[in-house]
This record gives C-alpha cells, structure tokens and sequence, in this order.
C-alpha cells in the first residue's frame, strides 16, 4: 500500500511492519527447535543413557523454547494492550 505509491509509511505503520516481523521470526525460530528436537527424539538412535553432554543441549534447548514461548505471547498481547478501544466505536483511541 504505502511503498506502491511512494508515500511514505506513518509510525505506526512501521511499528506495525516490525512487530509482525519480528513474530513471524521468532515464530520459525520455535517451530524449527520443535522439529528438531521430535526428530532428535523420535528419528536418531541413542544409547539407553544420555552423555551428560547431550543432556546439557536438551536443557539448554528447553529453556530457550520456554523462553520463545513467552516472548511470543508477551510480545502479541502487549500490542493488543495498546490498541484499545475505550469508546467502543471501533476505531482505536490512538488513531482518533
């Protein structure tokens, strides 16, 4: 819309453009360590005990995961937080 006709994008039009990137991003990021680790699991044969090695990694992959999961859901509901209708005309407040 705006970069078809040249003009140029308002703030919040870009605030808009980056967070739906940045999402998207980190969105992949969660999908592609869930399949990695179902693979791991499920697909590659391993000894009955796990090298302490692999167990850090497992960990590690774990905690980054759990932290992707509430980066997401912080990163969506505070942008719906801000955009708010008090009015209830359906427009947002900060666009009247």
């Amino acid at each position: 819309m705006g970069r078809l006709t040249g003009a140029k994008l308002e703030n919040n039009q870009i605030h808009a453009r980056l967070i739906v990137t940045v999402g998207i991003l980190m969105a992949i990021t969660f999908v592609l360590m869930v399949v990695g680790l179902l693979f791991g699991l499920l697909f590659v044969s391993m000894p009955d005990e796990l090298s302490p090695l692999d167990s850090k990694i497992v960990d590690l992959l774990s905690t980054i995961s759990v932290f992707l999961t509430g980066a997401l859901s912080g990163l969506v509901s505070a942008n719906g937080i801000k955009n708010t209708d008090k009015n209830k005309d359906g427009i947002p407040d900060a666009l009247e």
